[in-house]
Order: structure tokens, then C-alpha cells, then sequence
């Protein structure tokens, strides 16, 4: 369990002048010392360690690398408490990797199968001294110079955080924190480093929708934004299909870029797009793609911005029968998705037959893992490996038929020995 203070520091003078203080009250500071680490936060692509209640980071340091998992903060106060669960290893290992402690074991009840995935990076400059009072530790002092790192976007400022040690009494503690709020002017910080990146995140996505710039006039339908877990939730969406198609769907992406030629800040609206396929399975499997289109042009995931949340409709509607010209032509005479622009038109079809070949892929909900892609011969072969994988892959090349349509450059895929 930790218990801790946070504080806002605006100025570096004021930062440099609070960090050299030599003591507080009846209480001895210790000398500083520095260090520099990184931290980079992960999640499933769903999020479902956020939407769980907690934040899990993996600390890298000159001689050694700690794994943190930790409660989200859910009081404004000054002072809060929040639960802390660490590993510590010599080097960086997959989770699954792990020998069998505690963490490994809640994380994996967490994510199942899920892969864990980089949400932002946190660059520390720290310098820590220690509260004391004769023999007893009563408090660690970390002054941070921090610069938080997702994707090109960055955010950099001062904090102060002051962590109760097992050796203090709570009223010991309350005195050290009004030091710095009362005497010291510092400002109490209400957002964790957690807090920070996930703004950046949102702020990134937020920054794609308009760099794409469908010049797409203003929605005429009311549209409802929910998060993707309430959706999740609301819905009965199977998670871990939808996580794995999310999954293949940005390996397809990535990989076949040079081919599909899909702007890179689509990459997250074809992820939630693969999040929320199957959203009308619960109410009526059969049609459940024309079930799930009806849904989406009212209802959207708050974590895609307007006009992105546009495309869901149609490549949820897209995602399942088998598809030819004469399919594609009837939906160019769709009212509603023919009055998109035409970019968007086209890129929706795409990202579409991205999403039919990542679905296929789980087909056997057997974790097929895609192993390899050849781009070098003539047609573009995908291996694909796994106790299901030939019933994946024979289902993967017969929903490669909006791929050939739109495409020159022929998919197969091939099961992996």
C-alpha cells in the first residue's frame, strides 16, 4: 500500500530552492541523491488493466527493471492512498514469462490471453532524500523532472512527491505535507503520471481525426459516445475474440502498408473498429453485421473522436458475408454511406478488408498467431501458427475477397509447422 502527496512545482527556481531545503521542522533531511529511469505504461488494446482500476508500468533502471501494478487514484485529497503490487527482475520479460508471484498471477487473471501493448512513456530525472527523525525514516522526498513520451506528443513539468515510510505516524507525515502546502507555496498536483499520458493518448487520437480532414459536414443524427467497456458491457461483446482480432487487425496493418497505402493515423480507428465488430452478435447472430452497423450509426465508443467514429458503421456492416462487385456497388448507392466523401469511402473499404482477414484469423478461437508476412513474391503470403491454424487460414483466404477487389497484390495464407 502506498500513501503519498502530490505537488506541482511551476517554476525551476522555486524547484531547486524546495529540493536543497536541510530540514523540516524537528525532522533531518538526508543528502540527495539522483538517478534516471523510464517507465512505460502497458495495456491490452481493450484496456482492460484501466478499466479494472489500475495503472501497470514496467520501470527500467541501470540494474534492474520493476514491474508495478497500482490503483488508480479515486480521491481528490491531498493525501491518498492507493494499492501497489511489484515484481523485480534483471532484465525486461514478458509477464507470461515470469515465475509464479502474485502480480504475474492478477495480471494474467486480468488480461488472459491478451498481449500487452505500450500506451506512453515516462522519462525520470529524480533526485530522492529521506526524512528523518533520529533512526526513524519517517518519509522519501522525489523531486521529478519529468517528461512524459506517447507517439510525437510530449509533456514535460515539475513535481514533488512525498511517500510515507513505515516508520511514521500519520500525524508526522500530515506535518511534513503541510510544510510544503503551507510554508512553501507548492501547488498540490491532482494528476499522476498515469493521468498525464492517457491525456496525451486521447490527445493523439484526437489530433488524427483532424489531420485527416474528410471535410465532412457536422453529424445530423444525434450521436451517443460511451467507452468501449461500457459498450463491451452493454452489448455482451466476446472479449477475448475481440481483443485478438484487434490484434491482428494492427500486425495486417502494419505489415501491409505498402500495399493498402492507409494513412498511419487511421491505425487507431481500425483498432476500435475491430473492438466493437461483433457488437450486434448478442442481439441477433445471424445478421448481426447489418445488426451491428444499426448500432454504431447512433452509438459510438467515446475514445473516437467525430468524424472517425463514422466509419464503424461500415466496416462492422463489411466484416462479415462473402463480398463481390455487384455487393460493392449496392453500397455505393447506400444513402448514408454514399454521402460520406469519397476518401472516406475508400478508406473505409480498406480498412474493411483488413478487419475480414484479422476476424478469419480467430475464426477457431484457437489464439492463431500470425508468424510471418512475405511481402517479396508475387502474392503476399501469411503464415500462421497454432492449434486451429489450418481452419484459420483457410478461412482467412476466403474473406480475402474484398482484398482482391480493391488490391492488385493477391493474399494467401499458409499454416505454419
Amino acid at each position: 500500500m502506498e500513501i503519498e502527496a502530490k505537488f506541482l512545482v511551476s517554476e525551476r527556481d522555486v524547484f531547486d530552492k524546495v529540493m536543497n531545503i536541510d530540514s523540516i521542522s524537528s525532522f533531518t533531511i538526508s543528502d540527495a541523491v539522483a538517478s534516471e529511469f523510464v517507465d512505460t505504461y502497458l495495456d491490452t488494446l481493450d484496456m482492460i488493466i484501466y478499466a479494472s482500476g489500475f495503472s501497470f508500468r514496467c520501470r527500467e533502471k541501470k540494474e534492474k527493471v520493476v514491474y508495478t501494478l497500482k490503483s488508480l487514484k479515486s480521491t481528490s485529497s491531498l493525501i491518498h492512498m492507493r494499492e501497489e503490487t511489484e515484481f523485480t527482475l534483471p532484465e525486461k520479460l514478458p509477464v507470461k514469462e515470469w515465475k509464479n508471484c502474485d502480480l504475474k498471477d492478477r495480471i494474467l487473471k486480468m488480461t488472459g490471453s491478451g498481449s500487452l501493448f505500450p500506451l506512453f512513456v515516462v522519462k525520470h530525472k529524480r533526485t530522492d532524500r529521506q526524512v528523518l527523525a533520529e533512526q526513524r525514516h519517517i518519509a522519501e522526498l522525489s523531486f521529478d523532472d519529468v517528461t512524459i513520451i506517447c507517439g510525437d506528443n510530449k509533456k514535460s513539468y515539475l513535481e514533488l512527491e512525498a511517500e510515507l515510510m513505515s516508520d511514521s505516524t500519520e500525524a508526522e507525515f500530515n506535518e511534513i505535507v503541510s510544510f510544503f502546502r503551507d510554508y512553501t507555496g507548492l501547488i498540490a498536483g491532482s494528476s499522476s503520471k498515469f493521468d498525464n499520458g492517457l491525456e496525451l493518448l486521447i490527445e493523439n487520437i484526437r489530433t488524427d481525426a483532424r489531420s485527416l480532414d474528410y471535410k465532412i459536414a457536422p453529424v445530423e443524427t444525434q450521436i451517443t459516445f460511451s467507452s468501449i467497456r461500457d459498450m463491451f458491457e452493454e452489448y455482451g461483446i466476446e472479449q477475448e475474440h475481440a481483443r485478438r482480432v484487434a490484434e491482428n487487425s494492427l500486425q495486417l496493418f502494419d505489415s501491409l502498408k505498402p500495399i493498402h497505402a492507409l494513412n498511419e493515423n487511421l491505425r487507431q480507428t481500425l483498432k476500435v473498429a475491430a473492438l466493437v465488430h461483433d457488437i450486434g452478435v448478442m442481439t441477433d447472430v445471424s445478421t448481426h453485421h447489418k445488426v451491428g452497423r444499426d448500432i454504431l450509426l447512433s452509438a459510438c465508443p467515446g475514445e473516437l473522436p467525430y468524424p472517425l467514429c463514422l466509419f464503424l458503421p461500415w466496416t462492422t456492416f463489411l466484416h462479415k458475408k462473402r463480398i463481390d462487385k455487384k455487393k460493392l456497388q449496392k453500397l455505393s448507392q447506400n444513402q448514408k454511406f454514399s454521402r460520406l466523401p469519397l476518401q472516406m469511402q475508400d478508406d473505409i473499404l480498406k480498412m474493411a478488408a483488413i478487419l475480414r482477414l484479422a476476424d478469419a484469423l480467430d475464426y477457431s478461437r484457437m489464439n492463431s498467431k500470425i508468424v510471418d508476412i512475405d511481402l517479396q513474391k508475387e502474392d503476399v503470403i501469411i503464415n500462421v501458427k497454432g492449434p486451429g491454424a489450418d481452419t484459420d487460414a483457410d478461412r482467412a483466404d476466403t474473406k480475402a475477397d474484398l482484398w482482391r477487389l480493391l488490391f492488385e497484390k493477391d493474399v494467401y495464407f499458409r499454416e505454419d509447422y
